[in-house]
């Protein structure tokens, strides 16, 4: 048997379900030129952030969020993150580059089947030798054949914490 709800049951209820995403909104990324992702990227969350520039703040990590929806079967991904500065790739530290360990939805887990749908996430942390700067932040899982399952870029800016 079903009860009514009053509008602070509602209120109370939309608060939790809003309020349990780490993450909070997705953001808008973009596909990586010259890149042709085999998986599907239903949606990014960075922590704090809903519209670029993202902040990433010295000497603190950076929460990350991908709902990814896989078209073709996988044993494994590798993730790879770089920033752009000036154009030219540099590999960010602090990324596990085993990503089948940061599958952080209760299942799938690796190896990944086509049609699986899961959400991968990482604690980026940004060290505080970094450079103050802005730039686009990119972001790679390749599959055990070094195929691009998914690659996005978005616009962060270093700063003191």
């Amino acid at each position: 048997m079903l009860k009514s709800f009053n509008f602070e049951t509602a209120l109370c209820l939309f608060l939790i379900i809003i309020s349990s995403g780490e993450c909070g909104m997705p953001v808008k990324v973009r596909n990586c030129p010259g890149e042709n992702p085999k998986a599907s990227l239903a949606a990014v969350y960075i922590e704090n952030c809903s519209q670029e520039p993202c902040v990433f703040r010295k000497g603190q990590n950076v929460t990350m969020e991908m709902d990814i929806e896989l078209n073709e079967d996988v044993k494994s991904l590798k993730a790879r993150l770089y920033a752009l500065v000036l154009g030219v790739p540099v590999l960010w530290d602090g990324v596990n580059p085993d990503a089948c360990q940061d599958i952080i939805s209760d299942e799938p887990k690796c190896p990944l089947n086509s049609g699986d749908y899961f959400t991968y996430g990482v604690n980026l942390y940004v060290s505080p030798v970094y450079p103050t700067i802005t730039a686009d932040v990119k972001y790679m899982l390749l599959d055990e054949k070094q195929r691009t399952q998914i690659c996005w870029i978005v616009k962060a800016s270093v700063k003191p914490a």
